[in-house]
């Protein structure tokens, strides 16, 4: 039988201000490693190593059989089933709208500019919400703060269901917008409370691909609902499915967070008992912090000028740009007579499983697939892990990416065949995944120790772009035209997707700084 043995994280992670070169020893190997924060040994020889792949872990599981580093496969995968259902659900819920303005413009004659001021609104609120809910999800676990966030995220879509007016809709979309937020950044932190970092890749590429499917399979289904049974059905139908889910995530979403003590008590020494499954039911669990609650509300605020999460939100946000501007111009695009395609309710949803088909190519890459690549630069670095390596991706997905901008605008607007603007939808959507597991990934590991306050600080800056861009849509494509607009959008697209060769480049100069001002170790 292999025995598995596993590093200090802390070891493993940091160095001292003065000294950042750290002698680690692995198995009979002795090893000098430039060690800052993201960098670890991720391959090694002995009884360090597991099994024949020589991959270490990290971080290093406790004895306790509730540690989530050390479920059964069984109970973490029904566990993350529940988080990515969420995901998907309200991802369905938040990309929807627009399928349905419409209905709503002719019900309430009001018009698509008032509505898109709270979808924008509700892209905010997304974002800017973590700040509140990740302090909670870190002080008083994350279940309770999902189950919390589905039962009113249902809610809002009976308000919305039952308005009577423009405004009262609008507000059942902002608010909306603040109860789903969770779904944005705590799956990524409950990656990291139940996978290693070899598994993380492919673990965030599980939850993306989740978000991405709400994102084209609910535009899907709204337009059949629209045109079956009239628009309000489609948010009684929201509100309802998001009841289940939140029976379920009662009885099978468990708790992630988990205070890690400093040293492991070998098992030898210590047998913890298993909960019982009406323990793990338990609603709330306090967890030790290290900074009071008004300092985690803080924090991200101030981390959002570290470089790297700077980048990787501009990345993940101007994707989310990218697919937010198209999902909500294809409804004019493909329904007005300027650009003559005349397309249903049930047509326009349809175009939906061209980006959905095209994140299904490519979510490989930047999730499993950076994580393999992961593997392999390591062979080649000496068994050391750089966080960079998962960058890489991104600079695959910009060309695609920028490709279908181009074609959906420029082909709607020569008024080309159909397929051409909808392969175009295809690309974009290729490069969401991408843009989405490469960034969530490279954060988580870069502030491991400060996950949730980094991937807040990350969506909250992610969602101000998309926010800022949707707000800008209508005027840029009024001054330039639909052509020129994605044009210029691709452009951009392909800048953003290839910066990130600086990082490949000066990445780990940004760790080491970040290290020395936020004391991470």
């Amino acid at each position: 039988m292999t025995t598995c043995h596993t590093l200090d994280p802390k070891k493993m992670e940091s160095a001292s201000d003065k000294q950042s070169v750290a002698d680690l020893e692995v198995g009979d190997l002795s090893r000098s490693i430039d060690m800052v924060p993201g960098t670890r040994l991720l391959l090694g020889q002995g009884q360090n190593s597991l099994g024949s792949s020589g991959i270490i872990l990290s971080p290093e599981p406790s004895s306790d059989p509730d540690d989530p580093l050390n479920w059964s496969a069984l109970r973490k995968s029904l566990s993350f089933f529940v988080v990515n259902l969420y995901s998907f659900m309200v991802a369905v819920v938040a990309l929807s709208t627009a399928v349905t303005y419409g209905a709503l413009i002719a019900e309430f004659h009001t018009t698509a500019a008032y509505l898109n001021v709270g979808t924008a609104v509700s892209i905010l609120f997304i974002g800017m919400g973590n700040i509140i809910w990740n302090p909670l999800a870190l002080r008083y676990g994350r279940r309770p703060v999902y189950i919390l966030s589905c039962f009113l995220t249902g809610i809002a879509q009976v308000i919305a269901a039952t308005a009577n007016r423009s405004d009262v809709f609008v507000g059942s979309r902002i608010l909306m917008g603040f109860v789903a937020a969770p779904f944005e950044q705590l799956p990524a932190v409950t990656v990291n409370d139940q996978f290693f970092v070899h598994q993380r890749g492919f673990a965030l590429s599980m939850y993306v691909l989740a978000a991405t499917l709400g994102s084209f399979l609910g535009p899907l289904a709204t337009g059949f609902i629209v045109d079956g049974v009239g628009w309000r059905w489609v948010y009684w139908t929201f509100s309802i499915v998001m009841a289940l889910v939140t029976i379920l995530a009662f009885f099978l979403l468990e708790e992630t967070g988990y205070d890690r003590e400093d040293t492991i008590v070998p098992v030898s020494e210590s047998h913890p008992r298993l909960k019982s499954y009406s323990d793990r039911l338990r609603l709330m669990s306090t967890f030790r912090l290290s900074q009071n609650f008004v300092s985690l509300l803080i924090e991200p605020l101030k981390l959002v000028v570290e470089p790297i999460i700077l980048w990787s939100s501009c990345l993940y946000g101007f994707g989310i740009a990218w697919l937010s501007i198209m999902a909500f111009t294809s409804n004019t695009v493909f329904q007005s007579p300027q650009y003559g395609y005349n397309f249903s309710y049930t047509a326009v949803g349809l175009t939906s499983l061209s980006p959905l088909v095209g994140s299904l190519l490519l979510f490989y890459v930047g999730g499993a697939g950076t994580d393999r690549f992961m593997i392999r630069q390591a062979r080649h670095n000496g068994g050391v892990m750089e966080p960079e390596s998962r960058i890489y991706a991104a600079l695959v997905g910009g060309p695609i990416m920028s490709a279908g901008l181009i074609l959906y605008g420029a082909g709607a607007s020569a008024k080309l065949h159909w397929m051409v603007p909808v392969v175009g939808m295809g690309l974009i959507g290729a490069g969401i995944p991408i843009a989405g597991e490469v960034s969530l990934g490279y954060v988580t590991e870069c502030y491991s120790h400060k996950a949730g306050q980094a991937t807040t600080a990350m969506i909250t800056v992610r969602n101000i772009i998309a926010c800022g861009m949707i707000f800008a849509t209508e005027p840029w494509i009024n001054h330039n035209g639909l052509r020129d607009t994605f044009i210029i959008m691709g452009v951009l697209c392909l800048v953003g997707f290839w910066s990130g060769a600086l990082l490949i480049w000066k990445g780990k100069s940004c760790r080491r700084r970040s290290a020395k001002v936020w004391g991470l170790s």
